[in-house]
């Protein structure tokens, strides 16, 4: 009765994703649980936490549909009755620190450490992976890895400098409480490639034309450019154009750069007469699905999950 009680107050609040976690709850069986933002999330997560936990113990991952979804669970939930080494919270910091900081902590909340948890695919490791696993661009020499090492940093830094007004103009609109939808500025509006090498298209080489495009693509009105100036500089203080940018659009930029290369192929890699054949084409849509499992895990998730999920399989067998 006392469960069906929970199951009650949870659907009467609205809180859909807590009671999916109430629905798919087995207190005797071998299971932690997580709360992740997006659809796309567990393809980064489950396969972390399945690597880290022992044979014959699994992770149920429940998609809240949104940052503020996973937080109402965290706060409504009924630690009375759960531990909180077992269920844990996973959000992304996005540009909280810019906005007073996260709202919520604890010892089983994790905060992504850059933008989001897709930032932590934009890898110069991932991309080899990506290129010679999916790409099929292989036997690279010494110097050929070297090179596209090379473009890849490169185009990254480019790309994130020059996303640097655009993402200070966000940031104003967040704190204005502006209702844009950032999924409709696209960063393929502003770039071109040419032998794999990222650059600002003509129309876009002055930072105020790329935040007018980027108000258009939202439907906003643009900030004055003082402060503009003020915020980049703010932005920038804490190694934004590294962290900060958007996940999004960098797993853009990921994406662009594999196809791009791949194209060209015979330009990077001698052994190549033509671009080799793909196992598949990324995009945004499918790049964390992907990459993913190609990408490492932070220091910070791996210190989270050891914390929480073993130290709870530990005393759960000791017991």
């Amino acid at each position: 009765m006392e469960m069906l009680k929970i199951h009650a107050e949870a659907l009467a609040s609205g809180n859909i994703p807590y009671h999916e976690f109430l629905l798919c709850y087995r207190g005797t069986e071998h299971i932690v649980y997580g709360i992740v933002e997006g659809r796309q999330d567990p393809c980064f997560y489950r396969g972390i936490i399945d690597s880290m936990l022992p044979d014959g113990w699994e992770v149920k991952l429940i998609k809240a549909g949104s940052k503020s979804k996973v937080l109402k669970v965290f706060v409504d939930i009924d630690w009375s009755r759960f531990s909180k080494q077992r269920v844990c919270f996973f959000v992304d910091r996005d540009l909280s620190d810019f906005l007073g900081g996260e709202k919520h902590s604890g010892d089983n909340l994790y905060v992504t450490d850059k933008y989001s948890i897709d930032s932590e695919i934009i890898t110069t490791k991932a991309f080899e992976r990506t290129l010679e696993e999916i790409y099929g661009i292989t036997d690279l020499t010494p110097n050929e890895s070297e090179a596209i090492r090379q473009l890849f940093e490169s185009n990254l830094v480019a790309f994130c400098e020059a996303m640097c007004p655009v993402m200070a103009q966000i940031i104003l609109w967040r704190r204005t409480g502006a209702d844009v939808c950032l999924d409709n500025i696209e960063p393929k509006e502003f770039f071109t490639f040419a032998s794999g090498k990222i650059a600002v298209k003509p129309d876009y080489t002055f930072p105020n034309s790329r935040v007018k495009q980027a108000a258009v693509a939202v439907n906003a009105s643009p900030s004055v450019v003082a402060d503009l100036a003020t915020t980049e500089a703010e932005f920038r203080a804490i190694q934004g154009p590294a962290k900060f940018t958007r996940g999004k659009y960098l797993l853009w930029l990921f994406a662009q750069m594999a196809n791009e290369i791949h194209q060209a192929a015979p330009m990077f890699c001698a052994k190549h007469k033509a671009p080799p054949k793909a196992s598949a084409s990324i995009g945004v849509a499918n790049a964390m699905a992907v990459v993913a499992p190609r990408a490492r895990c932070p220091a910070s998730l791996k210190q989270f999950i050891e914390h929480n999920y073993l130290e709870f399989i530990q005393r759960a067998l000791a017991a």
